[in-house]
């Protein structure tokens, strides 16, 4: 345990921040599953749905998409723009590369 003041308030900052942390990226890690499930299981409607957002039944939006939370981890410094702006190229191919393979 820290003893000075300064590193037991950096401590109550890590395990804050790590809590929120871990939850953005628990978010990110489901969308990103159901993404990869779709595009393995050939389904590009299911992909698209998983990439931009999820919609029940009705039509209404019940889960931010992959995009989605991609952006959100950036506006949370969780990970850096670049980074994002890669992940979201290539998870676009994936889906271009089906799509093609479909046509």
């Amino acid at each position: 345990m820290p003893l000075i003041k300064s590193a037991k308030k950096a401590l109550k900052q890590n395990k804050r921040n790590y809590a929120r942390n871990s939850h953005f990226k628990a978010l990110y890690r489901e969308s990103r599953i159901a993404f990869e499930t779709a595009i393995k299981a050939g389904d590009i409607k299911a992909a698209k749905l998983a990439y931009y957002n999820k919609k029940d039944k009705d039509g209404k939006n019940v889960k931010s998409g992959l995009q989605s939370t991609i952006d959100k981890l950036v506006k949370k410094n969780i990970i850096h723009l670049n980074n994002a702006s890669r992940k979201k190229s290539h998870f676009v191919k994936m889906m271009k590369v089906l799509d093609t393979k479909k046509a």
